[in-house]
């Protein structure tokens, strides 16, 4: 069917249709409702999204400075013990520390050693000298050895000339060591002095040199020695 021509209003003009809106060049359209605003091109643009808190730095940068702190101390420490040498603190804390207050001298006397000669006391007494003590009871205890030995074996060792008491390849070391004696006796100044020995089987004779020259109980020899002698006879 035919549509149905319009009547023209009235005054003869027939009515002319508005013309579409168009939006002024220097304005941007809105966003439309539920969608996201198309370009130039016809493409969507993505919507931007609500921005995410940035994480603080501050526990990070608490953590180095703990760490550089710890490691400073421990530096300082071990140039306080000397350990390590940094920045010449070893020297500072060296000097910084209290240095021990000198204790009070101590003066060392000499060590005495034994009377070489025979010393007179305020009183006049003679003291004997001590090496010259020791050489009497060295033959002393060699005499009972002997004697010890004599009353087992009838004999004393022999030996026609006079032989010293340290030889260990000697007849009476080989007799005396060790069933009589642990070890024979030596002369406190030996090898300077030494002890003798000499027996014929029946009889023997002890010697040593007295240091002390006015000791009466030994008798001066043509060398200038003070020779005291034990035999097995004798009366000490």
């Amino acid at each position: 069917m035919d549509q149905p021509t319009p009547n023209p209003p009235a005054g003869g003009r027939p009515q002319e249709e508005p013309a579409p809106f168009e939006m002024p060049p220097n304005i941007t359209p809105p966003e439309p409702m539920g969608g996201r605003p198309e370009g130039k091109d016809g493409t969507t643009s993505p919507r931007p999204g609500p921005e995410m808190p940035k994480k603080p730095l501050t526990p990070i940068l608490l953590m180095i400075f703990l760490v550089i702190i710890l490691i400073l101390g421990v530096l300082f420490f071990a140039s306080y013990k000397g350990w390590i040498a940094i920045f010449g603190l070893d020297k500072f804390f060296a000097g910084s520390r209290s240095s021990p207050s000198p204790s009070p001298s101590v003066s060392i006397s000499p060590q005495i050693s034994p009377n070489l000669s025979p010393t007179v006391t305020s009183s006049g007494k003679v003291i004997s000298n001590v090496n010259d003590e020791t050489r009497k009871k060295d033959l002393g205890d060699l005499k009972t050895a002997l004697k010890r030995y004599y009353a087992e074996k009838s004999s004393y060792p022999q030996s026609p000339t006079m032989i010293k008491t340290s030889d260990k390849t000697s007849i009476l070391y080989g007799a005396l060591v060790p069933a009589y004696l642990e070890k024979l006796p030596d002369d406190p100044l030996a090898p300077q002095y030494y002890y003798g020995y000499k027996s014929d089987g029946q009889s023997f004779e002890l010697t040593a040199a007295l240091e002390d020259k006015s000791d009466p109980s030994g008798n001066l020899s043509s060398g200038g020695l003070n020779i005291y002698k034990i035999t097995n006879s004798s009366v000490e």
